[in-house]
């Protein structure tokens, strides 16, 4: 007999029902109550969309194991990001998620886990024993883990490991599934003679107050000369041009931000004396600058990093100066002008205890605590990329990391700048190994970026990049439900065949992007993405008769893979590729 659910269940599945059918429709419940968990367990770390599914795993020999993420002083390390390591680091972290779409926990979960984390989180694993019941996925991020202990080792590390076992339970698990867990978590201590392991539950009210918590809010503030920081890099005081500290304060309707003042202990005060001679001054005709005559305003945010001309900060507060930023925006909203005068402005990055605090405080020390993206998120190409998109495409671009996610646009028409940077170097570029291997370093390396994100591009090309990955991704999903795909990773067979697709589509040796500009999408048809995939399938296990690489993973991510699988579909005749 099913027990009945108590209210926080029956509210958990509401907002999963309801997210599911938003966000992602076509994924399985137990697929999005996947992602749905590894959202909320990463949510301290404000991982984008693609850094969430980055570390999922889940699917046939995943050891029990959903999702597994490895972090060095709070930052997520991707496939490539090892190349930008630092020489010392403070902390490593591994954090291991089994999502459970089910209304308890179960004790035979935790045993599984007991029996294969010991052996992948070993060093001297047997990489080929493993890869015989392991996907190829799971042994890719837990030898991230290792070689990244390793590399950083030097620097002696506090090496924290902790297992989420997420459910839909109403309560705190059975005393055997915690003695159980007290078990895992000793034995996963051992990783390192210095290992501090933690087990966490996380029922449906911990995923429910989770969801409550809503995302991270980020603005930019255009300053008009270089800020002056603190010693710490905790802080910033800078001028910043009226009209433009007026934009920092609305929305785009040109409505004032009341969530910017939430932590300001006064209200708006109205008409007072004070007040008054605040908008005097600022109607004042005199060639005097206004921050002369005004104590100007106190920002606190859980990050800020200079890019540019502006500063960026995440989750502003001001503090000070509500009374200021009123008599401000009502000025403008009279019709003022800002006659190159200036506000004086203060930034400050304030330790609070907790992880988030903790970790803007370390990186805004290092100038790294924004990805690459957030700095290149104002430049006019992605501005414009952004509007392209969204009027023509039916994409919304995130220049701003989980911007549209967080406001329940579905996951598959979410483009954050990585991925349309991947599908670009697969199917414009023809570099689909090159695709497959980096994430971040595609927006890390400026001479790649600017080869894919450059205003001598017909806008139009960005969406059709998305427009073939995403008839090639539901083709995929369709064809792995009857067949099981080689290597069980959608990725391996998806940016081959969108490189694949640039040829048969155009007929040519070396389509330009002007020739892929000229294709007619719907002759990327279900009978020739099937033919396409059976010649992808050949050449996979073709390779893996005669390689010593290893598995699908590692071949679809060399160059001599890619160069062979150009030659195997302009070679047959059945593609009428130009000779």
């Amino acid at each position: 007999m099913t027990s009945a659910q108590n209210n926080d269940q029956r509210l958990l599945d509401r907002i999963l029902e309801d997210q599911h059918r938003k966000l992602a429709p076509e994924k399985s419940r137990d697929d999005f109550f996947t992602f749905f968990a590894a959202d909320k367990a990463l949510q301290d770390w404000d991982l984008d969309t693609d850094e969430i599914m980055d570390g999922i795993v889940d699917g046939a020999h995943d050891c029990g194991i959903d999702g597994i993420w490895t972090f060095v002083d709070e930052r997520y390390i991707t496939a490539d990001a090892h190349q930008f390591l630092p020489s010392r680091a403070g902390k490593i972290e591994l954090l291991i998620l089994q999502a459970k779409n089910t209304s308890g926990y179960q004790e035979t979960v935790i045993e599984k886990l007991h029996f294969h984390l010991p052996a992948l989180l070993d060093m001297s694993r047997d990489e080929d024993d493993l890869a015989s019941h392991t996907n190829a996925r799971l042994l890719d991020r837990t030898r991230r883990f290792l070689h990244i202990l390793e590399e950083l080792a030097s620097s002696f590390p506090q090496v924290r490991i902790k297992v989420i076992y997420a459910s839909k339970a109403s309560e705190a698990p059975h005393p055997n599934v915690k003695a159980k867990g007290d078990r895992l978590r000793r034995e996963i201590a051992k990783i390192t003679s210095d290992s501090e392991a933690t087990i966490e539950y996380l029922n449906a009210a911990d995923l429910r107050e989770r969801t409550a918590r809503g995302a991270k809010a980020v603005a930019q503030l255009v300053f008009t000369e270089t800020p002056m920081s603190t010693s710490l890099g905790e802080g910033y005081v800078c001028l910043a041009r009226l009209d433009e500290y007026y934009r920092f304060i609305t929305s785009g309707n040109e409505a004032l931000r009341l969530e910017l003042f939430e932590s300001n202990v006064r209200d708006y005060a109205g008409s007072t004396a004070v007040n008054n001679a605040i908008g005097e001054t600022l109607k004042s005709g005199t060639g005097e600058d206004f921050w002369w005559f005004n104590n100007g305003v106190t920002v606190v945010a859980d990050a800020a990093q200079i890019a540019g001309k502006r500063i960026v900060v995440k989750e502003p507060q001001i503090v000070n100066g509500l009374q200021t930023s009123h008599e401000i925006y009502s000025y403008f909203q009279s019709g003022g002008q800002h006659r190159d005068r200036s506000l004086l402005v203060k930034v400050v990055v304030a330790p609070e205890s907790g992880t988030a605090r903790d970790r803007i405080i370390r990186a805004t020390n290092s100038q790294t605590q924004l990805p690459a993206g957030a700095l290149r998120a104002t430049e006019s190409i992605q501005k414009d990329i952004e509007e392209s998109l969204t009027h023509a495409g039916g994409y919304y671009y995130e220049r701003r990391a989980s911007y549209y996610r967080n406001l329940g646009f579905p996951l598959e028409r979410v483009v954050s700048m990585s991925r349309l940077a991947r599908e670009f170097t697969a199917f414009i570029q023809h570099e689909p190994h090159t695709a497959l291997r980096h994430s971040d370093a595609l927006l890390l390396d400026d001479q790649h970026y600017t080869q894919i994100f450059s205003s001598r591009h017909d806008l139009d090309i960005y969406r059709l990049c998305l427009d073939v990955h995403t008839r090639l991704r539901m083709f995929l999903t369709r064809y792995a439900e009857d067949r099981p795909l080689l290597g069980d990773s959608l990725e391996n067979w998806l940016y081959p065949l969108a490189s694949m697709s640039a040829y048969t589509l155009t007929r040519l040796r070396q389509p330009t992007t002007r020739d892929l500009l000229n294709i007619d999408l719907t002759h990327l048809s279900d009978d020739l993405m099937t033919r396409m995939t059976g010649t992808l399938e050949q050449n996979f296990k073709s390779a893996l008769r005669h390689s010593k690489a290893g598995g699908v993973d590692r071949i679809a991510r060399t160059p001599d893979f890619t160069t062979q699988l150009r030659q195997a579909v302009i070679s047959q005749s059945r593609y009428h590729i130009e000779r």
